[in-house]
């Protein structure tokens, strides 16, 4: 952790490049207002974080973005305060949590090595777009740059000109003092100054109640007109609560993919059960799955022993409520269990 010397308009806390992760993704179907909500409906899919903190540039539908382990950042963000270098810290609620490489300049298309803080970042660029990024904690040897070149289509002649290029600019990392500039959407600027604008909606509704208060006592006719104001009022937060209300839609909605992805698959479930049944002449006649009811049909021509196949079953800590059924002919017995969450 260490201060840098470049000032800026507002106060960023910069993760190094080495702490995150990178993808770049197009929406070119998506709607400008629902990007946003797609880049992070997509992040517990490329995140392995618990709580993920991400930052994205958009280059017209395509998403550059970064992502990270929230919780590690907040612990080194607590520890930076505890020390006396960082005792006159802005609070963390005013922090804007940036990637390292938003601080670094662009770069024309092509290939380069760029060096950061600590290691060295690969990068491939196309119309501006930072298409491919990998970070190194050294110098990439010749058979990881050919190797990311490969990816890119680009020639060996390249890595040379690569090595080059990062031995002259080894000297360390030239931050710039703001980050990449980026357009925002209309959406994003509410999201991002919901508070300001809440707080000053409130002040305004104090300020008109007041007005409207003091002209009762003089006009009595003026009382419509004041419900009108504080209709108009209300009427300008719509926006902004419909778009929280769509956030948290979204929100539930991840969730519950998550659960169904978590769910174990079918092919697991009958690895367990054929490991269970101790005959090794029973066959699977049938099998269905559904929302956590398993039964099987299991047929056995030299040794059918329900009460054995059902202790066995309970046996395994993923199963529950194992319980015999009736079966369609005399060399096979039906078995329906509960699969645990």
């Amino acid at each position: 952790m260490e201060r840098l010397a470049a000032g800026s308009a507002h106060p960023h806390w910069i993760v190094g490049r080495g702490l995150c992760m990178y993808r770049h993704h197009d929406f070119p179907n998506v709607p400008k207002s629902r990007r946003r909500a797609a880049v992070e409906l997509q992040l517990p899919v490329w995140s392995p974080f618990r709580r993920t903190g991400h930052h994205t540039v958009w280059q017209g539908s395509e998403a550059m973005v970064w992502f990270w382990d929230e919780d590690a950042v907040a612990e080194v963000q607590h520890a930076f305060r505890t020390t006396p270098a960082g005792r006159d810290a802005p609070p963390a609620e005013d922090l804007h949590v940036l990637p390292e490489t938003v601080f670094l300049p662009r770069q024309d298309d092509g290939a380069c090595l760029r060096p950061c803080r600590a290691g060295f970042e690969l990068q491939h660029w196309r119309d501006g777009v930072l298409e491919d990024a990998f970070w190194f904690p050294e110098c990439p040897d010749d058979d990881q740059l050919e190797s990311f070149l490969a990816r890119q289509g680009m020639s060996d002649a390249s890595a040379a000109r690569l090595v080059q290029n990062g031995a002259a600019e080894s000297l360390g990392a030239a931050h710039t003092a703001e980050p990449w500039a980026a357009p925002v959407a209309p959406t994003d600027w509410l999201l991002a100054n919901e508070r300001g604008l809440a707080a000053a909606a409130i002040v305004l509704l104090a300020v008109v109640a007041v007005w409207q208060e003091a002209r009762y006592w003089k006009i009595d006719g003026l009382a419509a007109a004041a419900e009108a104001e504080f209709d108009t009022q209300q009427g300008a937060l719509a926006p902004v609560l419909a778009t929280r209300d769509e956030i948290l839609a979204l929100s539930r909605r991840n969730d519950a993919m998550t659960t169904v992805l978590n769910a174990p698959s079918q092919a697991h479930l009958m690895g367990l059960v054929d490991q269970a049944i101790p005959a090794t002449s029973a066959r699977f006649a049938e099998w269905t799955y559904q929302q956590g009811e398993l039964q099987v049909l299991v047929t056995d021509d030299e040794a059918l022993d329900p009460v054995a196949y059902v202790r066995a079953l309970e046996a395994v800590p993923r199963f529950e409520a194992v319980r015999v059924g009736r079966a369609s002919r005399p060399d096979s017995v039906e078995i329906a269990l509960r699969v645990r969450p």
